[in-house]
Formats: C-alpha cells, structure tokens, sequence
C-alpha cells in the first residue's frame, strides 16, 4: 500500500509518503521511539552517532531479518521517491536518509549501495532546493550509513566528497546550510577528513560575500572547539586553521558574526596565550558602538584573565573591566557581575580584596546613580558561586560592605544587598551568619519601610536556615 502512494499519479500524495518515509523504515526495522514517543519525527535525528550506546541500540534492534524486510519493502520506495520528477518529493526522500541507514542497522555493506550513490546524486542535483535539504541534515544522514569504521574509509571520503560539493555551491542557502554541519562531520570524519577536504575551504567561506554564510561559519568552528560537539581536532589544527579565521572574523563589518566567535571564545581559554592579535582584538572591541558586542567582550574578559595572568589583567584589562562595570546598558554591567566569581577563581582571593574591592568600594561611594550601586552589590553576591576560592577573609568583608548596602536610602538598593546576604550566607561559618547577618535582616524585615525590602530580608533569611 506504501508503494502505491509513493507512485501515486498525484504530487501531493507523493510528497506525503516521502515526509513520512522515514518513520516508516524505522517502522519496519523495529527501531525503538524517540524521546517524544511514537508522534515523535524520525529516530535517526535523535541518536547520538557514531560510538556509544545509541549505535549498539540501533545495531541490537535491528536484526538480519529486519534488515531483509526494509531492503525489500522500504528501500524500493526510498528509490523511486528520490528520483521523483518533483523536487519537492526528492528533497523529502534525501532528507529521511538517516532514518534508511539507521534501519539497514548502519550496515555500511548495505548503505554504500542503498544510501550512497543517492547522496553523491543529489548532492549535485539540478535543482537547490533539494541540494539545500541534503546540506541541511547532512551530518545526521552522514552518521547514520556506518562509515565511521576503518574497513569503510574509501565509501567516508566519497560522503565528504559530497559534503564539499555542498559548501562550494553557488547558491548561499545551500552553503549556509551546509556549513552548519561543519563540526559534526569533523567529528564523524577525524583531523584526517578534516584538513584534507574541509579545511582547505574555510579561507573563501570566511570571506563568503554573503553574511549568513560568514555568521553560520563563526558559529560551527566554534562548535568545532567544544568538546560535547566536537573532539577530534587537536589545539594544534585549531591554532593553525582556526586562529586566522577567528581574527577575520572580529573584524567583520556585521556584530552579529562578531558576537559568535566572542560569546563562544572561552571554549578556547586555553589557546588565548597564543592569539595575540585576537586578544588585541578583543580590547579594541570594549569600546564598540554595539552594546552586544560590549556585552560578549564583559563575559570574556574574566577568562582571558585566566589565560593571560594576574599581571596582564592589571595592565590592559582593569580599565576596560571598570568601565564595562558602569555601562549605561544594563546588560554589559550585567556581564561584568556574572563574570565575578570567575575573576576570583582566575585572581585569587587575596588580590580581589586588595585590588578590585577598594576600586569598588570607591565607585559605589562616589556614585552619583542608584544603579551603579546595585551593579557593586551584585557582583559582590556573584562571588559566593566561586565557593572554593572565597576565603574567610574576603567573605567577612564582602558581607560587611553588604550590610551598609542594607542602610542605602534607595529600595532598590537595599532589596539586592539583602538578596546578597541571603546568597553568601550559604558560605560563611555560622558565628558569622548569627552575629551581624540575621540581626541585620531581622531589622529590616521588622523597621524598613518599604514592603518589597521587608519581603526580600524575610527571603534571605529563609534561605540561611535552608
């Protein structure tokens, strides 16, 4: 009955059967439901493969038998659907190709004559839109054949044979799509694949005229560097292909390329020491027109303290650190007080207190606005997240500094110092806790004025019994 809508004389019939086809062969080969259950889209874009437990539950549930049935009931549909004269029915039967090769149980003996030849095919097909499908779940499709073990190398390299085809194309949905996959199939294809067919095309892709095609790139070299993504290439392929790209790329004209790779760049904390001009690039970036772009280079500043030193964040960070802190966007001071607890990992809780406290003692003194003092107080509750670094001494004066914010004659401000005290008496020893903290919140909740300051002592005070 499958196969009879799959050569219906009706386009619209077809297409229904190659936007299901997947479902089906997964169907027929007994593959299990997805996390969303049996409504759920096709298995094969849920599994995490090659390696692990995912590819030995395919491998396990799929049987020889299995096998058998969707070479002879679903491998004929898959055919015809894919060389249909509509390319809205083509680009449906390319898409669902993951789902045949996780039904043939990612048997390479079987994919590279079933799955393979379709994949070259299409990769050059006439029309784009079904090229465009393809470059969209290519690294689902790709994982999906069974390619990834060594006696099947000549059949992997003839799939990024294709999947180079892809990032070259001369239509920009396509590259754009395509790219997008970059980092799953250095991890499919290793460093080897890697710089023999991708590498070589990230310089031109960098420079690509269109912005989509440069901004999708930015994002998936950088997945590249992540380690849940992507672990097969070495800091050395990164340092030698990546490094030139991401300077490229900080000074693209669009903030929006700008901001995947500076979002994303602790990824590479540890390789910083060795990219000198895209630190130099980062710093001249502080000052951008962009408060987004501000904001990425507030969030990473604290880890390329981690890679450059104490030393170097005095001498070339702690003006840009200051003036990211009083920002006029809120976001960018934000930036600033999330990445406090990080400074004090990177630091150390000895120069925390002699170098960033009176500087911030200082600024909240002499601060002519009532935010710049919620932005001192917030960063100095941020500090309570670094727990292994925040030291008795700088804790006692950090909570000292809290409960003056609890006298501020704005609400606000005293509402985000009781929020504080609240979140650092879960790190400061008892005596501490029963000495000044309570008896401080305690007079607020029962003399402060305004009812939202009472409401949030009373919170704190609730959190340091929990």
């Amino acid at each position: 009955m499958y196969r009879s809508l799959a050569e219906d004389d009706t386009p619209m019939v077809r297409r229904g059967a190659g936007k299901n086809l997947g479902r089906y062969a997964e169907a027929v080969a007994k593959l299990p439901y997805g996390k969303k259950g049996g409504n759920s889209g096709p298995v094969a874009k849920e599994f995490v493969i090659p390696g692990g437990k995912d590819e030995s539950i395919i491998k396990k549930s799929v049987s020889q038998d299995s096998k058998n049935k969707v070479l002879e009931d679903v491998v004929p549909i898959y055919q015809v659907l894919a060389s249909d004269e509509q390319d809205s029915v083509r680009l449906l039967a390319i898409s669902n190709s993951g789902s045949i090769g996780c039904a043939l149980g990612l048997d390479g003996n079987l994919t590279n004559k079933v799955v393979l030849p379709i994949i070259k095919a299409h990769s050059a097909d006439l029309s784009w839109r079904v090229r465009n499908h393809l470059a969209k779940d290519f690294a689902v499709v790709a994982q999906s054949q069974g390619f990834h073990e060594n006696s099947f190398k000549a059949d992997l390299t003839v799939v990024f044979d294709s999947f180079a085809a892809l990032l070259q194309d001369f239509e920009a949905e396509v590259r754009t799509s395509a790219v997008e996959n970059i980092a799953r199939m250095s991890q499919l294809g290793g460093a080897d694949l890697f710089k023999s067919h991708l590498a070589p095309l990230l310089p031109s892709l960098a420079e690509d005229p269109v912005m989509e095609v440069r901004s999708q790139l930015a994002q998936t070299i950088m997945d590249c560097c992540d380690n849940s993504i992507c672990t097969a290439l070495t800091d050395r392929v990164i340092l030698q292909d990546f490094k030139p790209l991401l300077e490229g790329f900080l000074n693209d004209e669009y903030s929006e390329v700008q901001i995947h790779i500076l979002s994303k760049l602790n990824r590479v904390t540890h390789l910083l020491s060795q990219m000198d001009v895209v630190v130099q690039c980062i710093l001249s970036m502080s000052k951008a027109t962009n408060w987004r772009v501000r904001e990425a280079v507030g969030f990473l500043l604290p880890h390329l303290t981690e890679a450059r030193g104490v030393n170097f964040f005095e001498e070339n960070l702690f003006d840009i650190w200051m003036k990211l802190l009083m920002d006029q966007v809120s976001d960018v001071r934000s930036s600033c007080v999330m990445g406090t607890a990080k400074l004090l990992s990177a630091t150390g809780a000895d120069w925390i207190q002699s170098q960033i406290l009176p500087r911030y003692t200082e600024v909240c003194t002499g601060a002519n606005s009532y935010l710049t003092r919620i932005t001192v107080y917030r960063s100095y509750s941020n500090l309570s997240l670094a727990e292994t670094s925040l030291t008795k001494e700088l804790s006692d004066q950090v909570i000292d500094l809290l409960l003056r914010g609890l006298e501020d004659p704005v609400p606000n401000v005293r509402m985000i110092a009781a929020i504080g005290l609240g979140e650092l008496s879960r790190v400061t020893d008892k005596g501490l806790l029963n000495s000044k903290i309570l008896p401080a919140l305690q007079t607020s909740v029962t003399e402060d004025e305004d009812e939202d300051c009472k409401f949030f002592a009373q919170k704190a005070i609730e959190a340091t019994s929990g």
